[in-house]
């Protein structure tokens, strides 16, 4: 047998190099072309909105050429369109560590992917890398201020929202964040404004504009105008579940208690296991003195929403209603143990006490009530019922004065509250001032002719 040198064995791997190479660089000639041609088949099927057929023609021409960054761009834009949010991200940082020669355009795609995942951090390193390239980009600049917007930095997404407005005048979603925006700033002139720029402009979302608007009048004690767009905002978003609550409140601050409880019945049609909602109608059975289905009401609440602690309180008060008191006392203890310290509940169970003939704990429960409420009130100044339940535990605990001026200051946000113009007159009476009793039964005979007559029969006595 003859033996073949190393020498002679590498000389004829040479010779077979030499030969081969020439044909793999053709091949790999052919490969490219092809992928490229079939990168413009997809980009021909991108154009027509066939994204499916698109993304299988780029993936041909990965397959021949895996560096075509052209190919993983359109194919991650394809996923993009299809709401394939994965697959899309994958594709674009392929594109990008292949070095896509349109970088923004992968910024502007995958900033919004990761924004509607909530990956925040991501977007906004997309966000800023666009800027790095373009700083007036009015793309990244819009970006920039939903980034700013959606973390809560309210100052800097305005400025952010109004350097692009001169650039997309008609833009309407800009004009409804610039509104929630001015809402988060407690900007009342500047939420109407731009809420109502945007219904103008045409926003896709006319609901939540006429609720920004709604609340702008709210705010500024224009109730007939709040409402109306309150209803607006529900006949154009019937799902709107902030909506239904809002509306049925106003209808409270303007005592219009059985309104209030018909929305929120409505509600419970479109929300019928929803523990906020019976809570919230089970209070307003009480203000309508319908206290049975105030009881019902507040169980449902407690049955969808067992960590919430005002359905147990708005059920004390109802058992206090019904002459239930030692009901009252479990409901109360119930609401006490999920929030302690809380005011209006301290309230109810001094009630309960007190129905209880235990004088000793029903004080000891109107002294904390008064401490709960008046945290409460300084938290929240410009609601009515606060003012009226710190009334009512003053009015208990024989504090006069102090119970007028936050009855007084009840009726100034909400003046037609009618149990808070009764307990008022019933206070001037108590002191001697007739004048004044009499100025609150004129004003009871329009909101509610029952408890005018009964103030009237105690002024009588005078």
């Amino acid at each position: 047998m003859r033996r073949f040198s190393r020498f002679s064995y590498i000389g004829a791997l040479m010779i077979a190099l030499c030969v081969l190479a020439p044909h793999a660089d053709a091949q790999n000639r052919r490969d490219i072309r092809r992928a490229e041609d079939l990168v413009r088949d997809g980009n021909t099927a991108f154009n027509r909105k066939d994204y499916r057929a698109a993304i299988a023609k780029y993936a041909e021409a990965i397959v021949l050429v895996p560096t075509n960054a052209a190919a993983h761009f359109w194919k991650g834009m394809g996923h993009f369109y299809l709401d394939e949010p994965q697959m899309a991200v994958q594709e674009l940082d392929r594109a990008e560590s292949l070095g896509f020669e349109r970088p923004m355009d992968i910024f502007r795609a995958r900033w919004r992917i990761h924004y509607q995942a909530e990956s925040y951090d991501a977007a906004m390193r997309d966000v800023r890398a666009g800027l790095a390239i373009d700083p007036t980009n009015a793309d990244m600049l819009l970006a920039k201020a939903d980034m700013d917007f959606v973390n809560e930095r309210y100052s800097d997404a305005l400025v952010s929202y109004e350097s692009v407005l001169p650039r997309v005048p008609n833009n309407a979603d800009i004009y409804l964040n610039v509104a929630k925006i001015h809402y988060n700033l407690n900007n009342v002139q500047g939420q109407s404004a731009a809420a109502l720029e945007a219904l103008a402009k045409g926003t896709t979302k006319p609901g939540d504009a006429y609720l920004l608007l709604g609340d702008a009048f709210q705010k500024q004690r224009r109730f007939p105008e709040a409402i109306d767009n309150y209803q607006r905002a529900l006949a154009a978003d019937p799902k709107n579940y902030e909506m239904y609550r809002s509306l049925a409140d106003l209808y409270r601050v303007q005592n219009r208690f059985d309104d209030a409880i018909a929305i929120s019945r409505k509600a419970l049609s479109v929300f019928p296991n929803d523990g906020n909602i019976y809570t919230d109608v089970s209070w307003y059975y009480s203000l309508a003195d319908r206290h049975e289905e105030a009881i019902q009401a507040a169980q449902a609440g407690i049955r969808f929403l067992p960590g919430g602690y005002m359905a147990y309180t708005n059920l004390c008060r109802a058992y206090n209603d019904t002459r239930r008191p030692e009901l009252a006392v479990t409901a109360c203890n119930n609401a006490l143990r999920l929030k302690p310290g809380d005011g209006e509940t301290h309230f109810y169970l001094a009630r309960a006490f007190s129905l209880l003939n235990r004088p000793a704990e029903a004080t000891k429960n109107v002294k904390l009530a008064i401490t709960g409420l008046e945290q409460f009130t300084r938290e929240r100044p410009d609601y009515s019922d606060g003012y009226y339940l710190l009334g009512n535990a003053y009015f208990t605990d024989g504090q006069a004065d102090k119970a007028i001026a936050a009855y007084e200051r009840c009726l100034a946000l909400s003046p037609r509250f009618a149990k808070a113009r009764f307990n008022l007159g019933l206070l001037h009476i108590g002191k001697g001032d007739k004048a004044k009793a009499i100025e609150q039964y004129n004003s009871l005979i329009a909101l509610d002719r029952s408890l005018a007559d009964n103030l009237k029969e105690q002024i009588d006595k005078l």
